[in-house]
């Protein structure tokens, strides 16, 4: 008998449902989804990009995903199974490489929208997520300013959880 359809004969429990209200379809994504909790964990990163615009004096902060490997089908596959939009972008090569390396890189929402669909299958970086899920909501994180721009008292909040976020490292 295959994984799938023991899972789904028993009353095994997957991320507190049981099994026996997931068909095989919905098992299939779960595992998809841990297989990319873990990919995360093991070669992924989680931070915050700090960012100046000419003619303006704030800095800015955007959360981004990142993955950096040599395996171009496994990044494409990764972007397959979160369904976010994400740019895969071809690293510089030095003679000292072997391969070529490329970036799968998930920015502002898309990146939050993936730490939420792997965070209960996070183990290393799952202090991260959490991290960056206070920072979104306390910092008004994917809101948009208006013309008289934030408080200081924003930029101090992001600052703060951007900082924190790259301690956890």
């Amino acid at each position: 008998m295959s994984l799938l359809k023991e899972l789904i004969s028993k009353e095994i429990h997957i991320v507190g449902q049981p099994t026996s209200y997931l068909d095989e379809e919905s098992i299939k994504n779960m595992m998809a989804l841990s297989w990319a909790g873990g990919f995360i964990d093991g070669e992924g990163w989680i931070g915050i990009a700090r960012q100046t615009r000419k003619g303006y004096d704030t800095i800015s902060h955007r959360l981004k995903v990142a993955i950096t490997q040599n395996n171009l089908e496994v990044l494409e596959h990764f972007k397959n199974v979160i369904g976010e939009s994400g740019a895969i972008n071809k690293g510089m090569r030095t003679e000292k490489m072997n391969r070529q390396t490329y970036s799968l890189v998930f920015d502002s929402h898309h990146a939050l929208n993936v730490l939420h669909k792997i965070r209960p299958f996070l183990q290393r970086k799952g202090h991260e997520a959490d991290a960056v899920f206070a920072m979104w909501e306390e910092g008004l994180m994917g809101k948009r300013p208006g013309s008289k721009g934030w408080p200081p008292e924003i930029y101090k909040i992001r600052e703060k959880w951007a900082q924190k976020i790259s301690r956890l490292k």
